[in-house]
């Protein structure tokens, strides 16, 4: 999948998910109001947008959407 659709669909449902129609790619997850459903939320929903396994750390660990997008670019890479 290219690299431009993976950040696309990570965006979408990082600002649906957060309710936010701006975002900055250090941004933190939980710094930003969000919570363990929600993280629980965010995640089903970009795995089944992309078809791949989300890797968790990348958002219980460093979680920014920065590292979120790196990781699922890193995920996908290793999923084909």
């Amino acid at each position: 999948m290219p690299a431009a659709e993976i950040e696309k669909v990570v965006v979408e449902e990082w600002c649906a998910i957060l309710e936010t129609p701006d975002h900055h790619l250090d941004d933190e997850f939980f710094a930003l109001g969000g919570n363990s459903l929600m993280a629980v939320e965010f995640v089903a929903n970009v795995e089944r947008r992309l078809g791949f396994a989300f890797p968790f750390e990348a958002l219980f660990v460093e979680g920014t959407l920065g590292s979120v997008i790196e990781a699922c670019r890193g995920a996908d890479a290793e999923a084909s």
